[in-house]
């Protein structure tokens, strides 16, 4: 085994995506008092962290075959790294992140972290082959990523408004993936080969749509100032165009879906700030 294969198995640089989502959803619930609760920022951090990482080795586990093709260069289909020691490892991870959020946060986050765990494991193992509901999963896990940063620092009541915007526009964002990969994915019962790509396109739509209403309601509630509204406007603007050309040129409309959901969490520091 290489020193550097412990490392690379978790794709550190996706796990800390996870990181930085955490820390700007802190951010968003806490706004400039943010600094005072450093130790939950971090302690969470670290959460997203082993929890994602964790996830990480269990997807190159159990794709262990098709990696064999498709990215050699890993180390469990590379040889390096043995199938025994990858799951120790995950199992660690696992075991530690809800240890210390327990310990150290509060039970709301010892729970979070033990529902994330479960349904990486429920979609790795099962529900990523069978349609929409590894679709369901994958949105509801980036969704409760800003959950999780704002029960952290006792703060979340803005956060399940974002909770929803994210995990809706994921989880249309990933039937649209699965649009774009409908012909290689030979061996996965996706909606799209299940159901076409028509009703992929209304399923899509209706989604974003939704989270665009929703999007309006920190506004309207009195959460955020008209210089939210504005700026989520400008997210909502772009979410829209990506449906626009969902039939035209689904790669593109993946990438203008990526920028929107950017710009949307943006709008939301924006939001907290001014």
């Amino acid at each position: 085994m290489k020193a550097s294969d412990p490392i690379t198995i978790i794709r550190p640089i996706n796990a800390l995506m996870g990181v930085v989502g955490t820390v700007i959803s802190a951010f968003i619930a806490l706004g400039w008092t943010l600094p005072d609760y450093y130790p939950e920022v971090i302690i969470s951090s670290l959460s997203v962290f082993l929890v994602t990482s964790g996830g990480n080795i269990l997807n190159d586990v159990v794709d262990i075959e098709t990696d064999r093709i498709n990215h050699p260069e890993r180390p469990l289909p590379g040889g390096r790294m043995s199938k025994k020691f990858a799951l120790s490892y995950m199992l660690i991870l696992f075991v530690i992140a809800p240890i210390i959020s327990g310990i150290w946060l509060n039970r709301f986050a010892f729970l979070i972290v033990i529902l994330a765990e479960i349904l990486l494991i429920l979609y790795e193992f099962r529900a990523k082959r069978y349609g929409i509901s590894g679709n369901i999963i994958i949105g509801l896990l980036v969704g409760l990523i800003f959950v999780f940063g704002g029960v952290a620092v006792g703060s979340y009541h803005k956060m399940l408004i974002l909770f929803a915007m994210a995990s809706l526009t994921n989880v249309g964002r990933e039937i649209a993936k699965d649009v774009e990969d409908i012909g290689g994915d030979l061996d996965r019962m996706t909606f799209p080969r299940t159901h076409g790509v028509r009703k992929s396109f209304h399923l899509t739509s209706g989604l974003v749509l939704v989270a665009v209403i929703i999007s309006v309601f920190p506004y309207l509630m009195g959460i955020f100032s008209v210089y939210y509204l504005i700026a989520v406007a400008f997210s909502d603007s772009i979410f829209i165009y990506s449906i626009v050309l969902f039939r035209r040129d689904v790669s593109r409309s993946q990438r203008y879906s990526k920028i929107a959901m950017i710009a949307g969490l943006l709008s939301f520091v924006i939001g907290e700030v001014l």
